[in-house]
């Protein structure tokens, strides 16, 4: 595997997030503080905001136009089409040159045709058809080299199909572009690669998007290297104390993502589907942290097998099972990653030391850690304590503020310090200034003994 190449850990944030806020009637000052950025780039983000709407706005009225008068106005706000958006639909149309009339019609054509397109890639990975989806990706990429979402069908394939270097690759590389056109666009209001024309064709995800799919690809290789039998789940041949059993039961827990057999969804989905599976999840459980080279593979692609494992590993219960639960939970899946957090809270003081371990590692991904830093604001203890105090001096912003509201819930008069001096950098954040009300209401003796002050060291 190359050398993870990301030097810093600098925030990252979707940039339409500070334009988003300010529209809901944000404070300009507090939103720069918050994000990093400077009032002529917030204004610079607002106007380019404002231009693509408009843009989308005229852009709309030729995607609209197969709708007939009748139909529900594809803008959503339940009222007929000729009497909603037709009327301003058609006067677009009659004042925009027929030149540039022409080409915007193509232009709305072909997007149609594009997201078709990337639909069929997304559906050849839901069913499964991982080579066909490789080779779909890739042929697109060709003519839609930034569009992310043709690299994310190819990431998802490499990761089914067990190329995990090449999917370290791509996230790498997407990851990087991600964080070049979120700079760029900050400061010029536009994407680099979509050129001064804006005539290119560009689909990016957002940094931290790809930055979770960065982790989990530097996972897969580091774990294929520690667990030799990894991989066996999904094709490979066993490695060094490889059990070909173990790989048959956990080939049954796959059934779980069957949609046919198991079409309920959410919490009833997954009651179904582990009441049915139960006699493998049990055979699972009993082999012990022997099975985790087996199910690792399944944990790269979000699926409803992937569920299952946060509760294994809680019930193995190993200081390598606590610790693979929290690497995982920095997959940020939804409710997988909700799960594997669940499992370590539930873990306690025993979670502690290797959670702090986690956090001191890979300082590059500390965004990720924001579900850990959570986990540690719920167990108190000195070892969780000292570590979200060492993040609330954290560089990136949102990590720091997550450091502080976890460390507020713990109560300690001792943090008192540590979030004065967040306050101080970061500004008067209601997180920060409420947990520091709440200990400094702690501290103060009661009105019938003045005699009892709890100083900052927490020692009466």
């Amino acid at each position: 595997m190359e050398d993870n190449p990301i030097a810093s850990g600098k925030s990252m944030f979707n940039p339409l997030q500070p334009v988003h806020e300010l529209i809901q009637g944000g404070d300009p000052d507090l939103i720069c503080i918050k994000y990093g950025i400077s009032r002529t780039q917030l204004d610079k983000m607002m106007s380019a905001y404002q231009a693509s709407r408009r843009e989308a706005a005229v852009t709309g009225c030729f995607t609209a136009s197969k709708t007939n008068r009748n139909d529900p106005c594809p803008c959503g706000s339940g009222k007929k089409y000729k009497k909603c958006c037709l009327p301003k639909h058609e006067e677009a149309r009659r004042l925009i040159p027929k030149e540039q009339l022409q080409q915007m019609e193509e232009g709305a054509k072909a997007r149609e045709k594009l997201e078709k397109e990337v639909g069929k890639g997304f559906d050849l990975i839901f069913s499964q058809e991982y080579e066909r989806a490789d080779k779909y990706a890739k042929k697109q990429i060709e003519t839609f080299p930034e569009d992310d979402r043709f690299h994310d069908i190819l990431l998802n394939a490499c990761f089914a199909l067990g190329d995990y270097d090449a999917a370290f690759r791509i996230a790498r590389k997407r990851w990087q572009t991600a964080v070049e056109e979120k700079l760029f666009f900050q400061e010029n209001g536009r994407h680099k690669r979509e050129g001064m024309d804006r005539d290119q064709h560009v689909h990016f995800y957002s940094p931290s998007t790809w930055l979770e799919k960065f982790w989990i690809a530097q996972r897969a290789c580091a774990w294929r290297q520690q667990y030799p039998a990894a991989g066996i789940a999904d094709g490979a041949q066993p490695g060094a104390g490889g059990s070909p059993q173990i790989a048959k039961t956990v080939e049954k827990l796959l059934a779980a993502n069957d949609l046919k057999r198991f079409p309920a969804k959410q919490e009833e989905g997954f009651e179904v589907r582990r009441l049915a599976l139960a006699p493998v999840l049990d055979t699972l459980q009993s082999e012990g942290p022997a099975a985790i080279p087996f199910l690792l593979p399944i944990t790269y692609n979000f699926t409803w097998a992937s569920l299952f494992i946060p509760g294994l590993l809680h019930a193995w219960g190993a200081e390598e099972c606590i610790r693979i639960l929290a690497e995982l939970s920095m997959f940020r899946y939804p409710y997988f990653s909700q799960k594997c957090l669940a499992c370590l809270e539930q873990t306690g003081e025993r979670a502690a030391p290797v959670i702090s371990l986690v956090m001191e590692e890979n300082p590059a991904f500390d965004e990720l850690k924001a579900g850990l830093l959570n986990v540690l604001g719920n167990v108190a203890c000195r070892e969780s304590f000292e570590v979200l105090a060492k993040f609330t001096e954290h560089e990136n912003r949102y990590v720091a503020a997550w450091a502080c509201e976890a460390l507020g819930r713990h109560r300690n008069p001792e943090s008192l310090p540590f979030l004065e001096s967040a306050k101080q950098r970061m500004g008067a954040l209601s997180q920060i200034a409420g947990a520091i009300k709440e200990i400094a209401e702690l501290t103060r003796p009661p009105a019938n003994d003045p005699s009892l002050v709890i100083d900052r060291s927490g020692k009466a």
